[in-house]
């Protein structure tokens, strides 16, 4: 559920981003983007997490990138062989015996992680993304509908662009009694 707020500071709930359990650590998510001087600004958020979903989240990063290392040398490997080798078919057989060996350890490993997510867990990776920012708009992706709506109730005031169904979360809540603004609009100078 995508949710974007205006302003710098937002408040996250008290509670696992993953799996809604007590936060005992955090996860950063980052983001950049380029103004229109062409400098870049970083933002950062730390997201709670208990100790059992940033295991799990760390190792699944690990894992990805382990992945994409394994399938850069697989294609080296390949392209190595397809350029010492007197026969042309050689390089694509290495090429893909070593992709396909690639993929299973990789899809061994990645039931090792799945294993040590809980079934409350929204996933192995990531439960919240920053997909960026327009200004001082900034836009969230959230996994877990809970966690999103306890968001959306947090930050009430900060909400723009607001889809039917956010809305629908703030309106039910107790503490709604605000109306929510709809859309940023920028507008051009006439020349």
């Amino acid at each position: 559920m995508r949710i974007s707020l205006s302003g710098r500071q937002f408040a996250f709930p008290p509670s696992c981003a993953c799996c809604g359990g007590f936060p005992l650590t955090y996860v950063t998510v980052s983001g950049a983007e380029k103004n229109k001087l062409a400098r870049t600004a970083g933002w950062t958020w730390d997201i709670p997490h208990c100790k059992a979903c940033k295991r799990h989240i760390k190792a699944a990063d690990r894992l990805y990138l382990f992945g994409i290392i394994m399938l850069a040398l697989s294609v080296a490997g390949g392209a190595f062989g397809f350029i010492t080798s007197q026969r042309p078919s050689f390089g694509w057989e290495v090429t893909l015996s070593l992709i396909a060996s690639s993929a299973a350890v990789f899809w061994l490993l990645d039931l090792v992680v799945r294993r040590g997510t809980s079934p409350r867990c929204h996933g192995v990776t990531r439960s919240v993304r920053y997909l960026g920012s327009n200004g001082s708009c900034h836009t969230f992706d959230f996994r877990s509908g809970v966690y999103a709506a306890e968001f959306a109730r947090a930050n009430e005031r900060k909400l723009v662009n607001v889809s039917p169904i956010v809305a629908s979360l703030v309106r039910n809540a107790l503490s709604s009694k605000q109306q929510l603004p709809r859309r940023i609009v920028k507008r051009r100078n006439p020349r």
